[in-house]
């Protein structure tokens, strides 16, 4: 849900998505993280502190039971005694030792008429009477009692004595002073500096750290957990547990409270602190570890800040170059100041610019190439009485090796000269040797001679350049002269012209020997001769390129396709014939890549 919303922003800059998708989920999870430990190390030491509050109520609580042990330790002497009559001088010295005990105030004794005789009575014998067969066969220990008059707190134990058959033969009384039992507890500094509290079974607070209210010289005993504070959350954790911790409400809590119940008499301690002053370690934990968490997060934010900043910095500068690249504008290279990934992003930018760089200019070369060489093509259409000649180079990279000419062209004479070339290969290379074969045989064909002789020393030239790089040109030579009524051509290893006569509906290949030019120095070439009568011409001189167009299946072009365009449209113009033609194939080869140059020259004599 946080993503969506986060993407929902659509930020704009690399800085803001920093900001957006590191820097702010950074700063929530180690938040979220430092949440979660600061509250699991506030309770640890939380637990700590109930162990150590429990621990010291128990060291408080062994110590009243140990005080409250040693006068029913005595008392048990009697129940261990086995002999039938006890000596009075034996009792005696019980109830002196428990006399002399610390913090017993008084020692009572009391026995009925059926059990042991007062004190004072003895008999001759030096035994205390009693009656026939009997004998203290059990002493039942009660709980320790505190008594409540005013200025003599006192607690009571009450042995009661029975006999063998039950009944009660008397009992003894120890009262001890209530403050002398608890004088270790009052004086520990937790009672002192928080508030304390022994309770009884019945809610009563038998002592605290404020205990009484006085009213008119009378006491009033106050009760535990009479309000729905912490005090009977306590008493009600105290019903379930013989000790434990309780705590008020609030973050941190008002209050916090312990409770140890004794094991020699039915009273709790229990004690009651400030949250803030027993919480104090935590509450200084949580203040300095958010602190120390904030700087932490802080310092790392800035830290991944700097980082991501000189990352960002680097890859505006890549894409300002980048957009002064697009337009144009090539600059200094960019340092390389790192060797991650941004290092090698910047050492291929360089390396992209200076190539794109390089391919401009050779771009650049090309156009004016490719400029130079359509200047150097036929592209005006012949018209004269009779006689009509038109062309097009379409070459598949920016330059090609396929050549166009017309020379020697008079309208009054009606009599021109067309060379249709094509060089082995395309593209650069191709164009510049075409260019070299065009001035080769302009300049040839200005001398003296038949068209024969002209191709046989434009190919002596040639293998001059071309011996070592066995590239080589095939070429039509072609004159027609339209007063006279006869054509005169060369062919050099090109494809035979087509020849269609509408009036017969027949087709006739100008053919003629020749090997390629540039290819055997001492190659030879004579003139072909053919008349034609007073009827309508249509002759095709072409590139291979024409026949070889494929479509995406692999089928190629063709001939007869090409045969079948000219007695279709042989009535046309000249232009328009090649258009039709040059329109087909491209609809023939759709998508699928031009792989040749294509040169088509038609003449039409009528």
């Amino acid at each position: 849900m946080l993503l969506k919303k986060l993407l929902a922003l659509r930020p704009n800059s690399l800085k803001q998505k920093t900001a957006l998708f590191i820097l702010l989920p950074t700063f929530l999870i180690m938040a979220s993280i430092g949440g979660i430990g600061q509250r699991l190390v506030r309770q640890v030491l939380l637990e700590q502190w109930q162990e150590t509050a429990i621990t010291k109520l128990q060291r408080s609580a062994h110590y009243v039971d140990m005080r409250l042990m040693r006068p029913k330790e005595i008392l048990r002497f009697l129940q261990n005694k086995e002999q039938k009559n006890l000596q009075w001088n034996e009792i005696k010295l019980l109830l002196d030792q428990l006399h002399s005990l610390d913090g017993v105030v008084q020692v009572n004794h009391e026995w009925n008429d059926k059990g042991l005789p007062h004190a004072t009575p003895m008999s001759r014998s030096g035994k205390l009477r009693q009656g026939d067969g009997q004998r203290i066969t059990n002493i039942s220990i009660s709980p320790p009692q505190y008594n409540t008059e005013f200025l003599s707190e006192t607690v009571s134990l009450i042995a009661v004595l029975q006999d063998a058959k039950g009944e009660n033969s008397g009992h003894i009384e120890v009262v001890l002073s209530f403050y002398d039992l608890i004088d270790q507890i009052v004086k520990s500094p937790w009672w002192k500096s928080n508030h304390a509290f022994i309770v009884d079974d019945d809610r009563n607070i038998l002592t605290s750290t404020s205990l009484f209210i006085e009213a008119e010289g009378d006491v009033a005993v106050q009760k535990f957990g009479t309000d729905k504070g912490l005090e009977n959350d306590t008493w009600q954790a105290l019903q379930n547990k013989n000790s434990g911790t309780a705590f008020s409400k609030g973050s941190p809590p008002e209050e916090v409270s312990g409770f140890y119940r004794l094991t020699q008499a039915p009273w709790t301690l229990v004690i009651i602190a400030p949250g803030k002053q027993v919480l104090k370690p935590i509450l200084e934990f949580k203040k300095y570890y958010y602190l120390i968490l904030w700087i932490g997060i802080l310092g790392v934010l800035a830290y991944v800040l700097v980082i991501t900043g000189k990352t960002t910095r680097s890859i505006n500068k890549l894409s300002k170059a980048a957009e002064d690249l697009a337009q144009g504008t090539f600059k200094e290279p960019l340092i390389v100041d790192s060797r991650d990934e941004v290092g090698v992003l910047t050492t291929n930018f360089n390396l992209m610019a200076d190539q794109l760089q390089e391919r401009l200019q050779l771009q650049e070369a090309m156009d004016i190439a490719r400029e130079v060489q359509q200047n150097l093509l036929f592209h005006e259409s012949f018209v004269t009485d009779g006689l009509e000649i038109a062309g097009v180079t379409l070459y598949c990279d920016e330059t090609g090796g396929d050549y166009i000419d017309l020379l020697f062209s008079s309208h009054q004479e009606r009599r021109a000269t067309v060379v249709v070339g094509d060089v082995v290969g395309h593209g650069i290379g191709a164009a510049l040797l075409m260019a070299t074969v065009r001035a080769l045989l302009r300049g040839r064909a200005c001398c003296s001679g038949g068209h024969g002789e002209v191709a046989t020393d434009v190919n002596k030239l040639l293998c001059r350049d071309t011996s070592h790089s066995g590239n080589f040109v095939t070429m039509f030579y072609l004159e027609i002269d339209r007063e006279n009524r006869f054509f005169n051509w060369v062919r050099c290893g090109h494809e035979p012209a087509l020849l269609y006569c509408p009036e017969n509906d027949t087709f006739q290949e100008l053919r003629g020997d020749g090997l390629v030019l540039g290819f055997d120095q001492e190659s030879s070439y004579s003139d072909n001769v053919m008349t034609f009568p007073e009827l309508q011409q249509v002759i095709l001189v072409g590139s291979d390129g024409v026949w070889d167009v494929e479509n995406k299946h692999g089928e190629r072009f063709g001939q007869e396709r090409v045969k079948s365009l000219m007695k279709t449209y042989y009535d046309l113009p000249a232009e328009k014939l090649i258009e039709k033609i040059t329109g087909q194939i491209a609809r023939f080869r759709g998508d699928y890549p031009q792989n040749d140059d294509i040169t088509l020259a038609i003449i039409k004599t009528w």
